[in-house]
């Protein structure tokens, strides 16, 4: 698991990846709505870089079981 292409590529199957993806981001912007709302589309922008990548590696985390 410490290898570097592992977190940096979509986990198998994608369509999984994928929703767990989308369902992650979804739930970090709603959840930290607080913060960026406020900050306007700048704040906005950073926050969700910051969900994607949490997302991200939650989704692989969850799919290497």
């Amino acid at each position: 698991m410490n290898n570097l292409r592992w977190w940096l590529t979509a986990a198998e199957p994608r369509p999984r990846y994928v929703l767990l993806v989308a369902v992650g981001v979804t739930l970090m912007m709603t959840i930290s709505y607080p913060v960026w709302a406020p900050g306007g589309p700048v704040m906005a922008a950073l926050v969700a870089m910051m969900a994607v990548v949490i997302a991200h590696v939650s989704a692989k985390l969850i799919m290497a079981r």
